[in-house]
Order: structure tokens, then sequence, then C-alpha cells
């Protein structure tokens, strides 16, 4: 997770989708900050940040990662004020790696805005706040319990 999802949200935003479904329960942190929740809906891949600034009226942003982006996916960039949702045209990955957006942008955004596809939606708000770059996992052995895999399309047994 680029950003820090505060408590309260069910959105968090995550670089790939390919291994999550609804109705699976994930891990979410590590440690004593370790939570599971149950994903409602799977979104869009890519999360990133801005590694420059960009002004309005621009259509390449800088990133540190457009792994995850696609063209055609509608992204949403920084929050608060300046949050504003884009159409992806191109991407290119690389030491210098860029989200070029299909039509200009209408505000600025600072060195560190997040940028990033829809996420995973869980059925529950997170009960705390998690750092950001906190793992999100699935299909993860469960040390001194059962392992409790996940495989898409086939539910655990209870």
């Amino acid at each position: 997770m680029p950003g820090a999802p505060a408590a309260g949200t069910n959105n968090i935003k995550v670089a790939g989708v390919a291994n999550f479904d609804a109705g699976q329960t994930i891990m979410i942190d590590t440690g004593t900050s370790l939570k599971t929740a149950v994903i409602a809906t799977v979104g869009t891949a890519g999360a990133t940040t801005a590694d420059s600034s960009t002004g309005m009226g621009a259509i390449v942003i800088g990133v540190a990662s457009s792994a995850g982006f696609t063209a055609g996916q509608t992204i949403t960039i920084d929050s608060g004020a300046n949050q504003e949702s884009a159409i992806v045209a191109s991407t290119s990955g690389g030491g210098s790696a860029t989200i070029t957006v299909a039509a200009p942008l209408k505000s600025a955004h600072a060195v560190g805005a997040q940028v990033s596809g829809t996420g995973i939606t869980l059925t529950a708000a997170l009960s705390r706040a998690h750092a950001a770059r906190a793992p999100v996992a699935g299909s993860v052995p469960t040390p001194g319990a059962p392992n409790q895999y996940y495989r898409k399309g086939v539910s655990a047994k209870k």
C-alpha cells in the first residue's frame, strides 16, 4: 500500500489485484499491527506516488513505479481538495517511470501525492490505521494453526 490507510476506511490501494477475490480473507500489516479483513470487491491495480511535482495542465506524471497501471484505466491522483480522477493513456517503466493521462490535469500535485487504481474494498472499515507500504497478503501459511490457503473459486472447508 503506498499510502497509509486510516482507521475507518474500507478501501486500500494495492500494486496488484491478481490473486485477490471477493469473499477472500486477507491479512494486512505484520506483527502486533496484523489484522484480517474480508474483501467485498476487487477494483483495479496500481499504487504508487508521484516522484516529481506536476503542474496544472500536465499530461505526464512522474511516478515511483508504473507497475499495475494500464491504458484505459481510471486512476485517482492526490487527496483532499487536490484529488482528481484521470484516464491512463499510456505508461512507461524503468528508472524514469511515468503515467501519461488522456486529458490535462486540473490541479497541481506535489511530490509524494498518491496515484492509484480503485484498489480493494473491504466488507468492514479498518479498526486502526496502518503504515504506508504495509503488506497485504492472502494465501499465507498460518503458524500454529492449519494453513488456510485461498484458491479462487474454491470455498475453504470449515
